[in-house]
Formats: C-alpha cells, structure tokens, sequence
C-alpha cells in the first residue's frame, strides 16, 4: 500500500469509527514506511539509520521499520525489518512452483489478526498505527516473503527485462502491488490481480476491527458503497481528495496533509552536524512511535518463533 491507504484511508476509517486519537494512529500507519535512513540526510547529504543517538550522556537506541537503499541486500534487514513490518508470514496455504513457504505473507492470516488483538488491546494508538500498517500490508503483499528467494520471482526466466533485480518482496515488480488503482499480473499463479479488490477487503476488515473496538460509528452496511467509491478513483491525488472530503463530511474531521519530517523534527535535532536529542525528546511522537514499534516488532518475532 502507499500513503494514500497507509495515512489518508487509515485516516478516514480510525475518524469514521471514532477512535481516540485518530491523527496518530494514522501518522504512525504512514511512517513505518518513512522511518528509514533517508530521514537522517544531514544538509542534504544521506546518512545511514543510527544504531544509536546521543543525548546527556545517554543514548537512545531507535528501531528501523523501513530500508530504502542497498542495505536491503542484508539478510538482517530483511529478517528484522521487511518480515515483522512488511511481510508477515501468514497461513501456509498457497502452492507457486510446486512448493508451499511458512513465511509467505497471506491477507488476515492467524497471525495478522492475532497482532492486531495485541494493538487494540495496548490502547496505545502509536502501535495500532504501526500495527495497521502491517496488517494492511497482508493484502498489498500476499504471496510474497520479505526474503531474499526464488519464490518472488514472477517473471518466466526468459524475461531478462524484469528478472535482474532480487527478489525480494515484490522488487521484481516494482511497486504494482501497493498501487489500489492498479492491475497486473502474478505469473507464478497465472492470475490477473486486480488491486482495488484486495485493498477494499482490507478496508472492509480493518473497519471492522476498528468499529469492533469503539463500538461507534456507522455500520459497515452504511458506508461499504463510499469507500469502495473511494478505491475506484482513478488517480492517486484524486483519491487522496476524495478520502479528505469523506472524512470531513462523514466524521467532521480535517485530514492534515500528510509531513513525513514533522515527527522527527520535533525529537531531533541535525543542525549541529550530528544527530542529538531535542528537548523533551522522550515526550515526543517519534519517541513514543519508536517505542511502539519495538512492542510491535517484539510481538511478531513472538507469532514467528518457530519459523
């Protein structure tokens, strides 16, 4: 999924069911995928993601949920940030090539809905919007591993065009899987996939979930036809329009536009040089995001101990 489901669609349905802190839950759902190295880029040169970051004598030791760069050919970023955040491993219930995998990601599997339970039970809406990233991420990425392996591979052999990259998650087929308005098709099971179907069944699951835990807002009965309204709009600013003027007329609530810098710039501070603590570092939304995700990527490991 990109940001117009991780934050404005996130948005639309935590407002729409009336959960605490809906801003949050959904800043947090988006920046699982900006929490990279990319952030640390210091008068605009790029930086790696700190292991660490100092501060009176202390450090603080921040959690990568996301790798955009070579990194990625790292076994240890795919192990402990593409599989937890990304690529859950679901049920083994899908065959490609002949072969079932235990770690292939399959939508609302066991596991995604037993993290979820985990999320809402916290109360915390930092790690439910870190938790539904993932969660909607079971969809957008079903039949793919965070891994480095053979299974990924889409394309026939002979397609040297697309075979070149490494197949890891979906990078074979660059981002078609995460667009909602997109169709393409997974030639490993010779099917036609078409996006807008499995993102509203995320929309339809994670509604409900959300309802579930507040018990208030509309039925899904209510607003089913609205939202996959919303999914069948073509362009991506165009939906994202869409999701503000639902979530306004729907809910009364104004979507911020979505700043992937303004949690960061808060707990950080580059001008020096060097990355430090702010201020009040430890009661700012980057901090409480991080603390979240560790929760989250501690729970994962926990649902795939024995894989």
């Amino acid at each position: 999924m990109e940001k117009d489901f991780h934050y404005y669609l996130i948005y639309c349905l935590a407002a729409i069911t009336q959960q605490e802190h809906s801003n949050i839950i959904a800043y947090a759902s988006q920046f699982v995928d900006d929490n990279c190295e990319r952030q640390f880029s210091i008068d605009g040169e790029p930086c790696p993601f700190p292991s660490s970051i100092p501060a009176g004598g202390g450090y603080y030791y921040p959690i990568m949920t996301q790798s955009m760069s070579p990194k990625s050919l790292d076994l240890y970023i795919q192990k402990y940030v593409y599989v937890p955040f990304h690529f859950l491993p679901g049920d083994d219930t899908v065959e490609i090539k002949g072969k079932r995998n235990a770690m292939n990601t399959t939508p609302n599997s066991q596991n995604a809905q037993a993290m979820l339970h985990e999320a809402l039970k916290s109360n915390n809406p930092y790690r439910l919007g870190v938790t539904l990233h993932t969660f909607a991420d079971t969809w957008s990425h079903q039949n793919f591993t965070g891994l480095w392996e053979d299974w990924n591979s889409v394309y026939p052999w002979y397609r040297l065009d697309k075979t070149y990259v490494p197949n890891i998650g979906h990078a074979e087929v660059g981002h078609s899987p995460d667009v909602i308005s997109e169709i393409w098709t997974d030639y490993r099971l010779e099917k036609r996939i078409v996006n807008v179907d499995r993102a509203f069944d995320a929309v339809r699951e994670i509604f409900r979930a959300l309802r579930k835990n507040s018990d208030k807002g509309p039925l899904w009965g209510d607003v089913r036809l609205k939202f996959l309204k919303i999914l069948n709009v073509p362009g991506y600013d165009d939906r994202i329009r869409a999701m503000v003027d639902f979530a306004k007329g729907e809910a009364g609530v104004d979507i911020v536009k979505y700043d992937r810098d303004s949690w960061i710039g808060q707990a950080l501070d580059k001008k020096s040089g060097q990355v430090v603590m702010a201020p009040n570092f430890e009661q700012s939304d980057w901090h409480r995001f991080h603390q979240a995700a560790k929760e989250h990527f501690a729970h994962s490991l926990m649902l795939i101990a024995s894989l």
